[in-house]
């Protein structure tokens, strides 16, 4: 009969290193994109959070939820990676039960969206309009966040009133006190055929006087639908694709909690094991 020793390990190797493996990459991963957020903020700002003066800004602005995603990511891989390393049942704890967390957070905040999607669409709408919509001559990160969108989407405007949100802003809104020179205009971005001053800088009053309802044909050449609504067009006709991200961001959730939690099951046993032996 085989003797069991202290240097005996019950601990599957390939368990382990597939772990530490796995968390590696993911502890690469936020390295990289911390780094990216803190470049992309010290170049706009010089670091400085002045500028956030609302939850929207905050969670709108790319630089900052790299810095914080990949913070969350950095930390989260380098516990599973040192843990699996170590055998160290504390780390790896920790890391299953955040990795468990953040799980159950998005998938109560997704049965929530289906649940309440009409109530949350008209809350996001409603967001984006009053606040979106404003700051897009004011911060040059938003700007070119809704151009992206207007051109991509070919949309314009977020609401279902589309175009006519841009009334919301104070250089573009249509009324007598609007002495702006892009008065009554909308984004470049919202033009179906964008033509240029020249090479590589368009001409920002191709959509003049689209918001003038005087002025005949003034919507000829700007698209009329809003972005939430092309967006959700797009979603609903690659369903497929759509569930196939989701279960492609779930899938290395679940696998890094089957496997911590069943590392840190065998940890437990071995050392239950040696204290068993040392009583002997």
């Amino acid at each position: 009969m085989a003797c069991c020793t202290s240097r005996t390990t019950f601990v599957n190797p390939v368990l382990k290193y597939t772990l530490f493996f796995f968390n590696f990459l993911f502890w690469l991963a936020g390295l990289s994109m911390l780094a990216i957020g803190i470049w992309a903020h010290t170049e706009k700002e010089m670091f400085s959070f002045e500028y956030v003066k609302s939850v929207f800004d905050f969670l709108t602005d790319v630089s900052i939820l790299c810095i914080i995603t990949g913070c969350l990511i950095f930390l989260l891989g380098f516990c599973g990676c040192l843990g699996a390393l170590r055998e160290n049942t504390c780390l790896i704890k920790t890391y299953c039960f955040t990795l468990c967390a953040l799980f159950l957070g998005q998938a109560a905040g997704a049965v929530y969206i289906f649940f309440k999607s009409s109530e949350f669409k008209d809350v996001f709408i409603k967001t984006l309009k009053e606040e979106l919509v404003p700051l897009y001559t004011e911060k040059a990160d938003k700007k070119t966040l809704v151009d992206w969108v207007q051109t991509q989407m070919e949309c314009c405007g977020m609401s279902s009133d589309g175009y006519k949100d841009w009334n919301n802003n104070e250089y573009y809104n249509c009324t007598k006190l609007n002495k702006s020179p892009l008065a009554c205009a909308v984004p470049h971005s919202c033009c179906i055929k964008q033509d240029t001053v020249y090479n590589g800088v368009p001409n920002i009053l191709c959509g003049a006087n689209s918001l003038n309802e005087k002025v005949r044909g003034s919507t000829d050449n700007i698209y009329m639908v809003g972005c939430v609504s092309a967006v959700m067009q797009v979603v609903q006709l690659n369903l497929p694709i759509v569930g196939g991200v989701i279960i492609g961001l779930a899938i290395p959730q679940i696998l890094g909690i089957v496997l911590s939690r069943t590392l840190d099951g065998q940890i437990t046993d071995q050392l239950e094991r040696w204290k068993r032996m040392n009583l002997m």
